[in-house]
């Protein structure tokens, strides 16, 4: 981007921050290319992000960040407010916000950078379920939406298997299918149903990624916070397994280990997290891709990281079940 054309586009934005940009670096994230901004100002660094959705939605995930920042969670960044107060600027219909820069290095190779982020994940579930009031069942919301889209997989695997618009989908989606049954039929258990039922709420950050995760001298922090909510802190176990691990069964085992040390785990609970992490969502994702003609980068992705995804669902299974 061009430092003059950066400038004059910021410049009002960041005014009303009281800041003065001198220099604004394009950022990718793990969906865009562009995604955000640095911002280097008389004032310091800072990260300027286009927001994508509604006011309404900004106003939750912003009170949520204020109240975890009051009950002590401090690995993430801090958000800015204006000089009138507010924590977002409107401009030309497009909400912006500001928060601190954060320096430090990806995720690497340590183990002890994936323990650290278990570490983390759990602090953040633990410290919203410790004045949680209530219970609301996020994951067995979420366990009915993935028996949706498994429905939709198999709708959508008979249309491929007859059409033959993908080899690899012919060839394993049985075994997808198989993998989702599995998890169907251990979360049926009546002690796994009476767990779900006892779930408390949390607050999940909802997209924890490797481009999302900063390693300083004060630890892991989480950025990109678009996504926090109210949700299954079991599914966000899972996923993040999923996204950030490549299934390096050493990297889940400390990952885990991590989570265990600030929160650990019930039996049932163990069981809920093994049978979310076997559910073929990436499957899913690509059949739905290839049946509507889309280019699917998921395609791509499962059918090269298959072998691993398949060992490393064995393992989590033989994890929840060691006590």
């Amino acid at each position: 981007m061009r430092q003059g054309k950066a400038k004059r586009w910021y410049r009002p934005i960041l005014l009303q921050y009281g800041m003065r940009a001198l220099k604004v670096t394009a950022c990718g994230s793990f969906y865009k290319k562009v995604a955000a901004y640095h911002v280097t100002t008389d004032k310091g660094e800072f990260l300027l992000k286009p927001f994508a959705g509604f006011k309404s939605r900004l106003d939750r995930v912003y009170s949520r960040i204020v109240w975890l920042t009051g009950s002590g969670f401090s690995n993430m960044p801090k958000w800015r407010t204006t000089l009138r107060g507010k924590h977002y600027v409107n401009k030309n219909g497009r909400l912006y916000y500001v928060s601190d820069w954060i320096k430090g290095s990806k995720l690497g190779d340590r183990d002890e950078d994936y323990e650290k982020i278990g570490e983390v994940l759990a602090q953040l579930h633990k410290v919203s379920k410790r004045s949680a009031s209530g219970f609301r069942r996020y994951s067995a919301k979420e366990i009915n939406r993935f028996r949706q889209q498994h429905r939709l997989f198999i709708s959508n695997l008979a249309v491929i298997k007859k059409t033959g618009s993908s080899k690899w989908l012919t060839k394993h989606g049985n075994q997808c299918v198989s993998l989702a049954e599995k998890a169907w039929k251990t979360l049926r258990h009546p002690d796994i149903q009476q767990a779900l039922k006892n779930e408390k709420p949390c607050i999940i950050h909802g997209d924890v990624t490797t481009p999302n995760i900063i390693l300083n001298s004060n630890g892991v922090v989480l950025v990109d916070w678009e996504f926090a909510r109210l949700g299954s802190a079991y599914y966000e176990i899972a996923k993040t397994m999923s996204n950030i691990s490549n299934y390096s069964l050493p990297y889940m085992r400390v990952f885990l280990s991590g989570y265990e040390k600030i929160s650990p785990l019930k039996p049932e609970e163990r069981l809920i997290i093994a049978s979310l992490f076997r559910l073929p969502r990436e499957a899913w994702i690509a059949a739905g891709e290839i049946r509507s003609g889309r280019p699917s980068p998921a395609y791509t992705i499962l059918k090269k990281a298959w072998t691993g995804r398949i060992r490393a669902v064995e393992w989590v299974d033989h994890w929840a079940k060691t006590h």
